[in-house]
């Protein structure tokens, strides 16, 4: 029987447990990101989305008012499965659904080709966030398509 993962929308207001939760597994603990950067003011105004595997939490992600998404994380006994293109999508739906144009995600640079094959493009320099080199990715929303890759 295939598993089938379900994907859900999510407030900071009533879902921070298990968000807190992935996050730092996954953010904090695993990619050792300092838990006051991990954690911040944008949370509680974020849309967030979270996948469920029958009922447990195995990966979420936020997108904030400006378009920013972020924050994209899979319990490693998940990963490789496609659920971190679920999650973006999932936020790219978030989006569209709120009338914006364009989305932005700063990438850890071994994913920005994660990103590019479903449309977004690589912007600027690389830099340091976290401890982590980064590279801006962006896309507007219409050119983001996840049935065939670029």
């Amino acid at each position: 029987m295939e598993t089938q993962y379900k994907i859900t929308k999510a407030s900071w207001n009533n879902d921070e447990t298990i968000l807190r939760s992935l996050r730092n597994k996954i953010n904090v603990l695993e990619l050792r990101t300092p838990s006051q950067i991990e954690f911040d003011e944008k949370d509680a105004q974020a849309h967030h989305v979270i996948v469920f595997n029958d009922n447990t939490a195995v990966g979420c992600g936020r997108l904030t008012s400006t378009g920013v998404i972020s924050r994209i994380c899979v319990l490693p006994s998940y990963r490789c499965l496609g659920l971190g293109a679920l999650v973006l999508k999932g936020l790219v739906d978030l989006a569209k659904e709120t009338g914006m144009v364009d989305v932005t995600i700063s990438a850890k640079l071994d994913t920005v080709d994660f990103y590019t094959q479903y449309g977004f493009k690589a912007q600027g320099n690389v830099f340091m966030h976290a401890g982590l080199p980064r590279q801006h990715v962006v896309s507007n929303i219409d050119a983001i398509n996840f049935f065939q890759p670029h």
